[in-house]
């Protein structure tokens, strides 16, 4: 019989090896794994794990006689791992052994088939766990995590748990680690444990696991787990092979054209309602453009919520073919098309465990593109302090990596960085965001200029794919003249025929009210974030009349008293609140 492996597990006070094996004691089937039992010198019964308790003198005494594998102290204590577990690792039981780093240079002399198994954690995540111990001083807690560790033998296998979510997260890091490094993973589970152990997988691995976590397979624990190592370390192959497994939940449109465009933002910037501008010049030019878009998830209004006040946007696969066959272009809701389980479970964690899913979101957003029958696409990347993504170098990094990806699945891909530090346009918030952009289509001279030009500027980009168009500036003068003229107008209001038309939303029940200047000066920054947070107060985006619409803009002089923005929304009592939070900070910096 082959003998099994013995994992000896070391990490820091408070990584939590403790809760870990024991999860994994739950978990793994006994005829495979046994947990070894230490002897310590400690009083029977103390709280933790399950020891075998013996007097020093007792144990100085076992260890004289051969009894123990390894010896060490630590915290007036002696522990030690009983010489059985060789026996029954001969036997082919793997063994997994709670250990110190100071013996593991011994121990490596000692043990055959050894296996390094280091429990990690960040430090402030080590002081919490072990003041809530409550056993320590602060100073004694800072002075232990101060202390310099000696690094593992580097000529044994070393597999480093992450234990830094919660603990139902780390015991499924522990248990696919365990599981993969033996070989005992189940054929379906494979590819799942294998990258939960530090591996990348080839395309059709990361497509299996990808599938288990669609098809509704797994435990909240095991997803979680998985999407989180993935947004930690995700190589560029496994981006592309998470794109092609995602595009494969769809099956792709097909279009009778050889270039369908799209556009796409990272979204965050408030207001910002230049998608529905771009798609009736783009589609009034004669390139297809179907363009799926994405509800408000933390924000006053996503597309999808602005354009729903025109129309329906809630259109099936087929009704987003026929629309765009019809008209050229449509805007329509995407969590019929190309929304999964595993969109739910990746946003159901972002926020609150302060993932960075940048990358991970590059193979979602194209493989949605490839799978809505997309050949060319025009990428907006906002970047501000606040939002998703912080400087324009790191912009630039993202939009190459879109470019790059893109390129592997067969798309053209062209991203583009923009300030996202201030609201574009006035409105935020579903109705009013929706007024900005009839307000630009239909060429009124108090429509918003920067709406207007940022709309210009992606209509050209997308426009300069056209072979017929060549380049951005030629691109930019067509669709100049396409909505200076009134025809992006007039192929808008044919899209939101052929969509359906919605009611017009009643304003008279809407209550407006006035946020003024205490301050008279120069309107020198907005912060889109806190007004966004008003807008929402008010009632955006489920109240549709909700919002804030911007009276002042960057550069404008005011005086005190001067009006800066307006709250509306259906709701009197929220629209209150709202005001009494803008009235204490309302995101205008005036000098």
């Amino acid at each position: 019989m082959k003998p099994g492996l013995f994992f000896y597990v070391v990490g820091p006070s408070g990584a939590g090896k403790d809760s870990l094996i024991d999860g994994a004691r739950q978990q793994l089937p006994a005829d495979s794994f046994v947990f070894a039992k230490r002897v310590i010198t400690r009083a029977p019964g103390k709280p933790g794990e399950d020891y075998d308790s013996c007097t020093e003198e007792e144990f100085l005494q076992r260890k004289a006689q051969g009894e123990f594998l390894i010896t060490w102290g630590a915290h007036g204590l002696f522990y030690g791992l009983p010489k059985t577990l060789l026996v029954t690792q001969q036997r082919g039981q793997h063994i997994i052994a709670n250990g110190s780093r100071g013996v593991a240079e011994q121990i490596k002399a000692l043990v055959p088939g050894l296996v390094f198994i280091e429990i990690t954690a960040p430090v402030e995540v080590l002081a919490k766990r072990i003041a809530q111990r409550g056993r320590e001083t602060e100073q004694e807690i800072s002075q232990r995590l101060s202390r310099q560790v000696s690094a593992l033998p580097a000529e044994v296998s070393t597999y480093r748990i992450h234990n830094d979510q919660s603990v139902d997260v780390g015991i499924e890091r522990f248990v696919s680690t365990l599981l993969h490094v033996t070989a005992l993973s189940s054929p379906e589970d494979k590819p799942r444990h294998k990258k939960l152990s530090g591996n990348s997988l080839v395309a059709s691995e990361m497509s299996a696991a990808l599938n288990q976590i669609n098809s509704g397979q797994l435990t909240q624990a095991q997803v979680n787990a998985f999407l989180i190592e993935c947004c930690n370390r995700l190589s560029d192959d496994e981006l592309v092979s998470v794109a092609k497994a995602r595009a494969q939940f769809m099956p792709r449109i097909e279009w009778p054209a050889p270039i369908v465009v799209d556009k796409h933002s990272l979204g965050g910037t408030p207001g910002s309602r230049v998608t529905m501008i771009v798609i009736p010049i783009v589609a009034e030019h004669g390139l297809l453009i179907p363009k799926t878009s994405s509800r408000a998830i933390t924000s006053a209004a996503g597309t999808a919520d602005a354009m729903e006040v025109l129309t329906k946007v809630d259109l099936s696969r087929e009704e987003v073919k026929n629309v765009t066959l019809a008209v050229n272009g449509c805007i329509a809701w995407n969590g019929k098309l190309n929304h999964s389980l595993l969109d739910d479970a990746m946003n159901a964690i972002t926020r609150p465990l302060a993932l960075d899913t940048r990358r991970w979101a590059v193979a979602s957003i194209l493989s949605k593109k490839y799978s809505a029958g997309a050949t060319h696409i025009a990428i907006d990347i906002p970047y501000s302090p606040t939002g998703k993504v912080k400087t324009i170098e790191d912009a630039n990094a993202l939009g190459q990596l879109f470019e790059r990806i893109g390129s592997l699945l067969g798309l053209t891909v062209k991203a583009f960085p923009t300030q996202g530090d201030a609201p574009i346009g006035r409105g935020i918030g579903p109705g009013l965001e929706a007024r900005d952009v009839q307000m630009v289509l239909s060429g009124d001279p108090q429509a918003p200029a920067d709406l207007r030009e940022k709309a210009l500027f992606f209509a050209g980009q997308i426009l300069a794919f056209d072979p017929a168009v060549g380049n951005y500036e030629a691109g930019r003068v067509r669709a100049e003249a396409l909505l200076d003229s009134g025809q992006a107008y007039d192929r808008m209001q044919r899209i939101i025929e052929s969509q359906g038309r919605s009611t017009p939303l009643d304003w008279s029940t809407s209550r407006q009210v006035s946020v003024r200047s205490r301050f008279s000066g120069v309107v020198t920054a907005i912060d889109g974030q806190l007004i966004s947070g008003i807008a929402r107060q008010a009632g955006a985006p489920s109240d549709k009349t909700a919002g804030v619409y911007l009276q002042a803009s960057i550069g404008d002089r005011v005086c005190q008293g001067d009006v800066l923005f307006d709250v509306y929304g259906a709701d009197v009592n929220a629209v209150q609140q709202a005001v009494e939070t803008a009235t204490h900070q309302h995101g205008i910096l005036i000098h």
